[in-house]
């Protein structure tokens, strides 16, 4: 999707507490501060269906400053997330259910994201969610 203007925003805290305490105290309480990517185009499958052989995902710019993909296995399956840097060799990354891989650079100063490849290691479709914009 083309559309002027977009502005990515990443809102999150890292939030790490003892749970054996019986008022658990934060350990690590750090916010992001909702970092923005100001952008013109993205791209979201809320349920790209990765297959063993990969898939590669059509960047809607390249680079990339902006890519998140979470495997949405509800068998803890594992998931590929093959990236290419700008300038570097594809590198490949495995999540388990639920796990996410983040790429954000707000000031795109970093390089970016040239190539995406979703693929499932285990048989059959495993969902995911992915969502790249620049």
């Amino acid at each position: 999707m083309s559309t002027p203007n977009l502005s990515i925003e990443l809102q999150g805290i890292l939030a790490v507490s003892n749970q054996l305490a019986q008022i658990p105290p934060y350990i690590v309480n750090y916010d992001f501060g909702n970092p923005t990517c100001s952008a013109t185009v993205q791209v979201f499958e809320p349920f790209f269906q990765a297959q063993t052989t990969g898939g590669s995902i059509t960047l809607p710019v390249s680079p990339a400053f902006v890519v998140i993909v979470q495997n949405l296995s509800q068998t803890g399956a594992l998931l590929n997330v093959i990236v290419t840097p700008a300038g570097g060799a594809p590198q490949t990354y495995k999540y388990g259910q639920g796990g996410i891989f983040v790429h954000f650079d707000p000031l795109e100063t970093g390089g970016g994201i040239t190539a995406l490849t979703i693929q499932s290691v285990a048989a059959g479709p495993l969902p995911a969610m992915v969502f790249v914009g620049g």
